[in-house]
């Protein structure tokens, strides 16, 4: 019997004696990924952080000074002006408000057209999708009825004659089609 199929010696020994070479000392190279890394921690500086606290807390300390809203320093001159602008200002409402109207009715308008011209163009294509409808409105419509691409072939319908027998199912193994047919063949 041959040892073929199994495997060398050196091989299967593995490890640093692989190939019948013994490493005496230890290699001083080693993987980058082998090396160690992160060795030195990182301590936070406690001084820099609550004078960093602090600064952020600055904003939020200002407090702001009280206003006082009932005293006029400067007196508006536009008191004498307020009829113009509140009429001025109902002549922009009312403006406003033609404009917006004036957007419905078109808008409505709009919708109104398009619901139409859908409802027209189904009827047409209602109409055209059925031929015997077609020869009632247009007398012109020259009605075919296409031949399919395999119309013509040699072999198309061969089966019509012969009359397949229904298959059907009962739940009884005495009764059922294929026993009556297991009789007729074998015993009669």
């Amino acid at each position: 019997m041959t040892t073929a199929h199994r495997p060398t010696w050196a091989p299967a020994k593995g490890g640093e004696e692989q190939g019948g070479q013994r490493i005496y000392a230890p290699s001083r190279m080693a993987s980058a990924k082998d090396q160690a890394s992160h060795t030195k921690l990182k301590f936070s500086d406690m001084q820099l952080l609550e004078n960093g606290l602090q600064e952020a807390g600055k904003g939020k300390m200002l407090v702001p000074k009280a206003i006082d809203a009932d005293d006029e320093d400067n007196p508006s001159p536009s008191d004498d002006d307020s009829d113009g602008d509140e009429d001025d200002e109902a002549e922009l409402l009312a403006e406003l408000e033609r404009i917006k109207k004036e957007r419905e009715e078109a808008a409505a308008k709009r919708a109104d057209e398009e619901a139409s011209a859908a409802a027209s163009s189904l009827q047409e294509e209602l109409i055209r999708g059925n031929p015997l409808i077609i020869g009632k409105f247009d007398k012109s419509a020259d009605f075919q009825v296409r031949k399919r691409w395999d119309d013509d072939v040699v072999f198309r319908n061969q089966e019509r004659g012969e009359v397949k027998a229904q298959k059907r199912y009962i739940n009884d193994t005495i009764r059922n089609d294929f026993h009556r047919r297991f009789l007729n063949r074998y015993i009669k």
